[in-house]
């Protein structure tokens, strides 16, 4: 892929008075941070600023600047506006936003800026760069391109995307550059440590009652590798019963699929959740020693990064509670076949 179009993307910014920002389903880190410093950029250079969301945003992001102004909208948007300019914040696709993006009215404009390496770039300019850690990491390089203003809360929310969508930096896709964009997000005001306490240390009873559901169900299963007694596959899930049952709500669940890669032995973890709908939503980490987190993600339809995808499956629970295990081992013996 082209190096990415930092200065196009940031004259496009400049040149629209209003900005009308929309984040992904189930609104991660990396997104929340992006579309609060973006916000805050927007703001500070007088523009006017909206932002949307297909989900509700998780209240452990809600510290970021302007949170309280990200509204819900789980109906049509209307893209009718000449005059605004619709940015699209770390959405592989077009489909992982709000609705009506193909009813939008001839001459409307739109921005992606994303770092998913199977993004369908979709809009006028799409800035699109997946050597960067995040979204975040991408978009603090547009607006440093444009020399836009930044403030401590800019600083936080770009920090906070970058290290959420790195792992705290430990994620292979983190590299030299990642942190040298980290210390200057610290120069202009970010605290770790304070950042650390807000996004780490921020969980309610309900989510670690949660979470304890899910840790109570781990199951390993596959081939084993050296050194290790345990498969090299975890698996856990959550039923809309749990969620109702312990009263917590679906951005609980951010950093579930991660924790159990931190198993001993285990090279590929997927994470089930049942969703309102009935659909099951299948969340796949993975690290060396394996095919990538990518590769069943994409068999079911879905994608994202190499070490880090998803997927629906039509479910129900219990169904997909045998297909994903019986699914990945399949791919692991073709997999090992081939290497």
């Amino acid at each position: 892929m082209t190096e990415p179009d930092l200065l196009g993307a940031s004259g496009l910014l400049r040149d629209a008075p209003d900005w009308t920002i929309f984040t992904h389903q189930r609104t991660d880190g990396d997104a929340a941070g992006s579309a609060s410093a973006l916000f805050e950029a927007g703001v500070l250079a007088g523009r006017r600023v909206s932002w949307f969301t297909p989900t509700p945003l998780p209240t452990g992001y809600r510290f970021l600047a302007h949170a309280d102004e990200c509204r819900l909208c789980e109906g049509t948007f209307a893209f009718s506006n000449p005059e605004t300019l619709y940015v699209f914040l770390d959405c592989a696709n077009e489909t992982r936003s709000v609705r009506g993006f193909e009813e939008r009215t001839p001459g409307t404009r739109f921005l992606n800026i994303d770092h998913h390496e199977d993004n369908s770039c979709f809009a006028a300019l799409n800035c699109v760069d997946p050597d960067s850690s995040s979204t975040a990491e991408l978009l603090f390089r547009v607006l440093k391109a444009g020399d836009w203003k930044l403030s401590k809360a800019a600083a936080e929310a770009l920090y906070t995307g970058i290290w959420t969508d790195s792992g705290g930096f430990s994620f292979s896709c983190t590299t030299p550059r990642t942190h040298r964009l980290a210390a200057e997000l610290m120069e202009l005001g970010a605290e770790p440590s304070r950042l650390d306490d807000l996004i780490n240390k921020n969980r309610t009873p309900e989510s670690m009652a949660l979470w304890g559901r899910a840790m109570s169900r781990i199951r390993l299963f596959g081939p084993r590798v050296p050194g290790s007694e345990r498969g090299v596959f975890a698996l856990s899930w959550l039923s809309q019963q749990d969620f109702s049952e312990t009263r917590a709500e679906t951005g609980d669940t951010e950093g579930l699929p991660a924790s159990l890669m931190r198993l001993q032995g285990v090279r590929l973890a997927a994470f089930l959740t049942e969703q309102k709908s009935g659909e099951v939503r299948v969340s796949f980490r993975s690290r060396e020693g394996v095919f990538g987190a990518a590769d069943p993600a994409r068999a079911l339809g879905g994608g994202g990064h190499p070490r880090a995808a998803g997927a629906n499956h039509s479910g129900p629970l219990e169904t997909s509670l045998r297909e994903i295990p019986r699914m990945l081992e399949e791919r692991y013996a073709q997999w090992s076949s081939a290497h």
